[in-house]
């Protein structure tokens, strides 16, 4: 009789114990299911479990829209910020004569050209944080602008502006005589270029109707007149 009753306490205990474990796991599962996940978690979970290229996510309410290209298929996937539960996954017909449908160049130089004026110096495809983008180089007076705009859907996604140095060039002759006629008019008799350790500058001589000679000392690279002598 006592082993009867030793033997259905052992059991009962057992059950206890096994229900609790089972409480504990469910509690767990559903702390573990509650926790939200990052836009970066949602990247590395997608590129881990898929291997395939984030073409666009964004987040509605508490899900993630993912559209994603793997080999020649594009997806889009419905994942809960909760857990990151899969909630849908389907294959979307974004292929047009075996190409994505994307923004054509002259669409995507459309889009530059309302955002930067300036000179276009290059266009091409990249891939940007995994979207399809394309990179231009826009001259903008003295800075090279550097814009990454969004293939599908025309988005800025980044600039840079970096400026460029302008080469230095001294004036012409021709140039230099315009300036030191306009300063002291007269008729040219002699220009010449002379270079010093503190510049470089034109010495133009002019000829004045009453008989005086200026010679107009003119910058080089500036163009201003440092200084008029006179020879009578």
């Amino acid at each position: 009789m006592y082993g009867i009753k030793h033997k259905l306490i052992i059991a009962v205990t057992g059950l206890l114990l096994a229900a609790l474990l089972v409480f504990a796991a469910i509690q767990f599962t559903n702390v573990s299911a509650s926790e939200s996940i990052t836009e970066g978690e949602v990247r590395e979970l997608i590129k881990d479990r898929y291997q395939g290229e984030i073409l666009n996510l964004q987040k509605v309410n508490n899900t993630y829209l993912i559209e994603m290209k793997r080999g020649e298929g594009f997806y889009q996937i419905k994942l809960s910020e909760n857990g990151g539960e899969i909630l849908s996954f389907e294959q979307k017909d974004r292929i047009l004569n075996g190409e994505q449908k994307q923004l054509g160049e002259e669409k995507i130089k459309e889009i530059i050209q309302a955002e930067e004026s300036g000179e276009l110096l290059s266009l091409k495809r990249v891939t940007h944080k995994e979207k399809s983008a394309f990179e231009a180089i826009v001259q903008k007076d003295e800075e090279k602008i550097k814009i990454t705009v969004d293939a599908l859907n025309g988005e800025i996604l980044f600039r840079t502006a970096d400026e460029t140095e302008v080469p230095v060039r001294n004036l012409t002759e021709d140039e230099a005589i315009q300036i030191a006629i306009k300063n002291e008019p007269g008729e040219v008799d002699d220009i010449s270029f002379e270079e010093t350790d503190s510049g470089s500058y034109y010495l133009v001589e002019i000829e004045k109707d009453d008989g005086r000679e200026a010679a107009v000392q003119i910058h080089a690279i500036t163009g201003t007149v440092m200084s008029v002598t006179w020879d009578d």
